[in-house]
Parts: C-alpha cells; structure tokens; sequence
C-alpha cells in the first residue's frame, strides 16, 4: 500500500478502543468498586486519595459547582497549580456535564481577557495569588459573574463580580447523587492553543479523543497497579488530562506537584518510586554506577525531540514508546512497539507509523500527497468519531480553516518514507518553542507594541543549536515610531510586569524599517536567518534575570 495512504497493517500499533461510554469519570468509577482502597493519586507533600475517596470528592465538588449555579454546557475558567484540588474540581465539573477550561498561569491582560470571553464563562475558580489580574481588567470581561478564590480567606468587597472563598464553596456540601456519566463525544475540557496565526484558540476535546491520546502515549496494557505514573501537568496542557487517566486505566496511581520543576524532579522519581514518566536528563549527567538499572523508573514516554532516549533505557534498565500528538489530536502516530527506534540518513528520529483508526498524509498547499521521502504538512482523520479535537470553541472559521476537506490540518512539515514511517522536520506555522512552551509570535508582537515607542515589532524563533530540532530562544526585531527612542535593556524591562514569563523576549533588534512583502507582511524569513549576529542585544548576557 503507497506510503501516504496513512494505514500500514504490517506496523500498525495498538488501536484505540473507545466505545461510546469511555471517560475518565467511568475509569474511576469502574475501579472504585474493584479496588476502592487503593490509592489512586498522591501529592509531593503527602495528601493521597483512593480511587473510592476520589470518587467521593468529584461528586462534592460537582455538588459545589451545582450550588454556585453552574449547568450543563456551561464552561468554567480556571487558574491554578497542578494539585489534587485541581484534578477533583475538573473532574466534578465533567461528571456534572460543564466544562473546565484550564488556563495558562501566566496569563495576564488581553490574554486573560480573550480566554475568559472567548468561553463566555460565568464563573471562574483560581487561586489568591492570581485574583489582583482579574480585578485589573474587570471593565473588559462580558460574562464573568462569579469568582471562587479557593484559598481565599479575606477578600475585597468592591468587585464587580461575586466573590467565594473556598471555604464557603466547599462546606457543607452533600455529595452529588444525580450524576450521569459522560458519554464519549462529551467535551471533557477546552485545552487554548499557543494562538500562531492569531489569538489563541480554544480546542474542544471530546472524552474520545483524550481516551484515544493515552492509550496512544503507553501501550496500556504492559502496565499494571504496581505501575507509579508521574502527572507532568500543567493542568492547562494535555499530559495533565492524560496521565491521571493512564493511572486509573491501569489500575495503578499517580503523583502530582503543583508545578513542573527540573531541579526537584530527579529525586522525586526516586523518593516516590515513579515507574512511569518521562528521560530525567539530571541522572545522565551522573557518574556511571552499577546501580543505575535498580532506579524504579522503566516505563518511558519519547518524544521525537528527545535523541537520547536510547542512552538513557540502556544505562537504566527502561524501555521506551514514541509517538506525535498535539492538543488537537490524539498519538495518530506511534511506535509499533516498546524500543521501536527508526532513524533516517539525517539522522532523525521517527515519530512511528500511523496507528490502527486514523489516517495520515503529508500533502503539498494543495492537500495533494507527495512522494515518499518529500517534505510536506502532516495532515490527520479518523475512522472513529470523536477521536480528533470537535473544533475550535466559538471560532467556526479557525475551525473550517483546520479541517478543510475532512482532514485536521497540523500545521507541522513531516517526511513519510517508503516503509511508512513519519518523521517531524519543523513548524509550518509561526511558532516559538522555548522550554516546551509553544509560544505565539502574534501575542508576543501585541504586548510589545503596547510601548508608545514601538511602530511595528516581530517575534522570531532563534535556534539554540544547528540541530534541527534545538531548543528556541524568542528574538524581537523593532520598528521604532518616529521620534521615538528607546533602547533594549529599557524595553525588556518595560515588558516583564506587563507580559507572562515565557514569552519574554531574550534577544532585541533594532532596525529602522522591517523587510515587507508587497502584501505589507512582515517577512520573518529574513529575520530568523540573521538570528543573534551582530547588533543584536541579549538579556542575558546583559545580566537581567526574569522574577517568578
């Protein structure tokens, strides 16, 4: 069969299997009843639920969020860390029929702004810390009526919002008892994506399609109960959906911490027995021992990003599953089999083949197939409904645009080769990747043209490395307003109270007039190929370090 048919039987990897009531409110229902003592999911500082104690908390929380007076289809926004509250309030929502819509912590201003009127949320639950950043643009939000402060203890009285501490959402509540389980095609949260081409999108997934993901990530059946599976989070990216679900699939449990850190993660793995995770780099920077093969950690998710994975199984006794995804989609490519390494002349490694129920083609601006071993964009379906992203919420042309003629259009250039193997070569789409953040040129550009000074800006990815797919640092090249002056350290300065952590730009350019199409569009291609020559001031070697 041609390569870019999509469906290769000879390799094909594990299917799906979604039915029509899968969920992870199911899962754990499901295993409360066969295992209601064990437990189901722990914290970095000790607090642990049973899958029968987890259970009983998602439907206080659902009863919570009934009393608040949220229905069915209505979207909650949240701002929060990756803790067990979060877990049982997403869930709560879910089993009641509304939807969680986690966003990022770093959010500030229009961001903010966008994400809570983009879901026309009546109400939003977040943290105190975060509270001064909702008040700040009150004036601009449409449909926020009440905000839940759930450690909030001494709150403002002159909001234009009601405000509820967590406390009094909390006590006294009973248990929700008229709760119906979710059906595969309910929408189990809407995920925002990094906004390329504009502001961000919010993506509906459906319970399908975050089922199909985690069975996509591990083939679930080589894990067990004894399996310990680490939650990356955040609770606004996909991994913080999917990996709880993996644990409860599998009968076994998860740790949470309230935010990634790579400073602590090694010595947690160890300290909480982590079978399940991810390559932790720390450990190859160590001395050889003759007891690296004792460390719990086996189970490996690879990302193609990570060419090290192999070096990392073979020092310590792991084996290793790949596959591509993003919060659009749901692991349509994967390894065939734990260990399944395939490398091309360049050196790349391949994502895997396409998996049993999907469909994969890499296509010209036209959508048609090219030849194997062509560059192209990756373009995705499915045979089973409901295993793909249900669109884009309340954006219905940011939705036709991705699903042009019945296939999700990724956005990222890929290679097929003659035997059916994808792999990834770069973004099509203008995006920054930095700390495994993907970062939006679009709203990076909006924050700096705040500044009075500025007349035009663009955002541009500068490669850490010559490797392909190397770490970006974000270089901003400034078109000043006449009359205008500024210098870099000023600017960057100016940006850091006003814009989130990670879109912070390292690299600042100056240039009287940016290059134009004759469509008056930047031309970025010029931008990136000078990257971080001459005349280009650094932040960080200018010594400014960026506060939490």
């Amino acid at each position: 069969m041609p390569a870019d048919s999509g469906f290769h039987p000879a390799t094909a990897a594990l299917s799906t299997g979604v039915t029509a009531d899968v969920s992870l409110v199911k899962s754990l229902v499901e295993q409360a009843k066969v295992r209601p003592d064990a437990t189901y999911v722990m914290d970095i500082d000790g607090r642990e639920l049973s899958y029968a104690a987890t259970v009983e908390q998602m439907r206080i929380w659902a009863a919570a969020y009934q009393r608040l007076g949220i229905q069915r289809g209505d979207h909650v926004v949240t701002l929060q860390h990756n803790t067990i509250d979060a877990l049982l309030g997403w869930l709560g929502l879910a089993w009641m029929g509304a939807i969680e819509a986690p966003i990022n912590n770093d959010y500030r201003g229009q961001l903010l702004v966008h994400a809570l009127n983009l879901t026309q949320a009546p109400a939003m639950l977040l943290k105190a810390e975060f509270l001064d950043r909702v008040i700040e643009v009150a004036d601009k939000l449409e449909h926020l009526k009440t905000v839940v402060v759930i450690d909030g203890i001494d709150l403002p009285n002159d909001t234009p919002f009601r405000l509820v501490g967590g406390g009094d959402f909390l006590s006294r509540v009973k248990p929700a008892a008229d709760l119906v389980l979710p059906k595969a095609w309910d929408i189990m949260a809407v995920l925002f994506t990094s906004g390329t081409t504009g502001p961000s999108k919010a993506v509906r997934l459906p319970w399908a399609q975050i089922h199909a993901m985690t069975t996509g990530s591990y083939p679930v059946e080589d894990l067990g109960p004894d399996d310990v599976i680490h939650t990356p989070g955040p609770t606004y990216h996909v991994g913080g959906k999917t990996f709880p679900y993996l644990a409860a699939l599998c009968g076994g449990r998860h740790v949470m911490r309230p935010f990634i850190s790579r400073t602590a993660t090694p010595n947690e793995y160890v300290q909480f027995g982590i079978t399940t995770g991810v390559v932790v780099h720390a450990w190859l920077d160590e001395p050889k021992h003759v007891d690296d093969v004792q460390r719990p950690l086996r189970n490996l998710l690879t990302p193609y990003r990570d060419l090290r994975s192999e070096e990392f199984a073979e020092r310590f006794g792991g084996r290793c599953f790949g596959c591509f995804n993003m919060t659009e989609i749901s692991c349509p490519i994967t390894f065939r089999t734990w260990d399944d390494f395939v490398y091309d002349a360049e050196g790349r490694m391949s994502c895997g083949v396409v998996r049993q129920g999907y469909e994969a083609r890499v296509v010209d601006d036209n959508d048609q197939p090219v030849p194997p071993g062509t560059p192209g964009e990756l373009i995705i379906r499915s045979d089973t409904p409901w295993l793909l992203n249900a669109g884009y919420l309340n954006n219905a042309q940011a939705t036709v645009d991705a699903w042009r003629n019945g296939w999700f259009h990724t956005g990222d250039a890929f290679i097929c080769d003659e035997n059916g193997q994808y792999f990834f070569l770069d973004r099509m789409k203008d995006c920054i990747r930095r700390h495994n953040e993907n970062i939006s040129s679009f709203e990076v550009e909006a924050y700096v043209t705040e500044h009075p000074a500025v007349a035009r800006v663009a955002a541009v990815a500068v490669k850490r490395s010559e490797r392909a797919v190397a770490d970006e640092e974000i270089k901003i090249v400034v078109e000043l307003a006449p009359g205008k002056e500024i210098d870099p350290e000023s600017l960057v300065r100016w940006l850091i109270p006003r814009m989130p952590r990670f879109m912070i730009p390292r690299y600042v350019e100056f240039m009287d007039a940016l290059p134009l199409t004759p469509t008056q569009k930047v031309q970025k291609k010029l931008l990136r190929e000078s990257g971080a020559g001459d005349g280009v001031w650094d932040r960080e070697a200018a010594g400014i370090a960026l506060p939490r």
